[in-house]
């Protein structure tokens, strides 16, 4: 985990909603990825480390986005050519 991308929060990880989890928008990145960029858009991200909860920085949901559009783009450009 890449400390840069994270800052730390004193919110308790058990009151994170389940969607704003780490492993959760992982998962829908690779299921459903409208809804990567809906959570992504609309609130922070949290990731445990330990015992420390961290939320990710603004450019690290950035990337996110980005990632997730390129890959839904690609991903019609392809079904559009079949």
């Amino acid at each position: 985990m890449d400390i840069n991308r994270f800052e730390k929060v004193r919110t308790p990880y058990e009151k994170v909603p389940v969607y704003r989890k780490r492993w959760f928008v992982l998962l829908s990145l690779l299921i459903f990825l409208p809804a990567t960029i809906l959570i992504a858009l609309t609130g922070d991200i949290y990731a445990k480390k330990g015992d420390t909860v961290y939320k990710f920085k603004n450019n690290a949901i950035n990337q996110l986005i980005i990632m997730a559009v390129t890959f839904m783009a690609a991903g019609l450009f392809i079904a559009a050519n079949r």
